[in-house]
């Protein structure tokens, strides 16, 4: 199953407790193991009981003693990203773990104010850091996760400026962006989400506000080692995938939109331009008219949704708009490649975008920049040389047809 993992953090969240889940949630032993026997060089036999927290059944990890022991000195965060490095790993864990420990290591040492090279972990700098870190990364490439989406994280009531406050400076400063809440555990857990946990959150996860849309496959519980009465001291995770659109198949994009029946004339191209900037993937003005017959323009850009802010922005500041419409919209594409045609002999060359349908060529666009180009060494008009260009790729359609 590939897609969607979305981090239900209901008690508290650590390393251990995420591997757990993760395990639970039918991720392959094997592969996990070994990946942690890689890199602490030994064999690890990651042991699994099933415990109750709060009246859920969870999973509740079991690392033998010597895979947490420490080893004689304290390390740093590059000691244990070298042992990830010269490990024997598939290269998205290995990509996965080393990423962790550098974000954990890059917020340690700026919350000490020491360099990352000049900085010594205490208690994660022990192999069971490297347990949990391997692990899920491991985990989560045999589950065929592409994206990772956590929820609102507990916090535990403040402890003031003592020696260990809580909650953690490093932890804190690893959940930037993402939405805490108070514990319903108060007191009784003075630590609700780890470092371990959080630098996972930092390196791979994205916050969520809410359950994504999701058909759900698997689902799993991890638990902690305390067992509070407030709460039920588990992280839940849930994987799936995006349902399917009610408009067919095809790749899900955004339309953002907006009325504008102020803006002078002279600006609309700029505001496409910096919509296409922001990363939209197309960008257009429709002539409407508003209330009380005033001529306005709508402006309109599709984009991805990673791109959803940016382009949102780019509204804001390119427009006289005070609000901009947002819908999702399912956009079926052809298959597509890119071929080369000769435009007069030994060149210039133009690029055609073919498009396959069900393998099939049925469409042919010579690329306007590659034309605009030719044109100019060729010295004759764009147009004469867009027509050409045409012509020899709908004969190398017709060609393809008849083989």
């Amino acid at each position: 199953m590939t897609g969607i993992l979305y981090v239900d953090v209901l008690g508290g969240a650590a390393g251990d407790m995420l591997l757990a889940a993760l395990l639970d949630a039918g991720a392959p032993r094997e592969p996990v193991v070994e990946a942690v026997s890689s890199v602490l060089g030994r064999r690890v036999d990651l042991r699994a009981a099933e415990v109750r927290r709060g009246g859920l059944r969870a999973l509740a990890l079991r690392v033998p003693d010597e895979a947490g022991a420490s080893p004689g000195r304290r390390r740093g965060p590059l000691e244990l990203i070298a042992a990830v490095e010269r490990a024997r790993l598939e290269p998205g864990v290995r990509a996965r773990a080393a990423t962790v420990l550098r974000r954990l290591g890059e917020a340690e040492a700026h919350v000490h104010g020491v360099a990352v090279e000049a900085l010594e972990f205490d208690e994660l700098g022990l192999d069971d850091t490297l347990v949990d870190v391997v692990g899920i990364a491991a985990a989560v490439g045999s589950l065929g996760v592409e994206r990772v989406l956590v929820s609102s994280l507990p916090m535990p009531p403040s402890s003031g400026a003592g020696p260990h406050p809580q909650p953690a400076p490093v932890t804190l400063e690893l959940l930037r962006g993402f939405a805490l809440r108070p514990s319903p555990a108060g007191p009784e857990m003075h630590e609700t989400v780890t470092p371990t946990a959080a630098a996972v959150f930092a390196a791979l996860g994205e916050p969520a506000a809410e359950i994504p849309d999701l058909v759900v496959g698997l689902v799993g519980y991890g638990a902690g080692t305390r067992d509070p009465s407030g709460v039920a001291n588990v992280v839940r995770v849930l994987l799936g995938s995006a349902p399917a659109s009610p408009t067919g198949p095809g790749r899900r994009l955004l339309v953002l939109e907006a009325n504008v029946d102020d803006l002078m004339p002279e600006l609309v191209p700029d505001a496409i331009e910096a919509l296409l900037t922001a990363g939209a993937l197309d960008a257009w003005a429709t002539p409407i008219h508003m209330k009380r017959g005033r001529p306005a323009l709508t402006i309109s850009a599709l984009c991805e949704p990673d791109t959803h802010t940016d382009v949102r922005h780019a509204f804001f500041e390119s427009t006289s708009t005070f609000g901009v419409r947002v819908h999702e919209v399912t956009r079926p594409e052809l298959e597509r490649r890119i071929e080369e045609i000769e435009i007069a002999p030994g060149g210039p060359s133009v690029r055609v975008k073919i498009g396959l349908l069900d393998g099939k060529a049925v469409s042919a666009k010579p690329e306007h920049a590659d034309v605009v180009e030719a044109a100019a060494k060729l010295n004759r008009s764009v147009r004469s040389v867009h027509e050409q260009a045409s012509a020899l790729a709908h004969r190398m359609l017709d060609e393809e047809a008849d083989r």
